[in-house]
Order: structure tokens, then C-alpha cells, then sequence
């Protein structure tokens, strides 16, 4: 399992001690459900791009570049 501790510290989240040994066994929880359903994907598959409401958004205006 990932060391959440190091990668929280790493991307430098705002969290404590307490909220990461909260937190922890839940992260770890969905890396043991997801990560079979991952290593599932056959590598040909692209992700999904889903663009945001932001961009959708300039999009939508006239004479604008996407």
C-alpha cells in the first residue's frame, strides 16, 4: 500500500497527524478495490477526458478559441 504520511507531506496537504491516521485506512481501502479494476484496463484504452466548466464555458463564446 502507498505511504499516504510521505505523499501527503510530499504535495504538501494541510493535514495533521491525527487526520492522516484517520484517513489512511480509508485511502487504503479504495487503493485495494481500484487497483485490480486498473490493472484490468487493457493499455490501449485512453482515459476519459472530461473537459471543465471553465472550458466548456470558452468554448461556448464567439470568436474564441477553445
Amino acid at each position: 500500500m502507498p505511504d499516504w504520511r510521505s505523499i501527503a507531506h510530499a504535495r504538501q496537504f494541510p493535514l495533521t497527524d491525527a487526520e492522516l491516521e484517520r484517513i489512511a485506512p480509508v485511502l487504503d481501502a479504495l487503493e485495494a478495490a481500484f487497483r485490480p479494476l486498473a490493472n484490468a484496463l487493457p493499455h490501449e484504452t485512453e482515459p476519459a477526458l472530461i473537459p471543465s466548466e471553465e472550458a466548456m464555458a470558452q468554448s461556448d463564446q464567439p470568436g474564441e478559441p477553445a
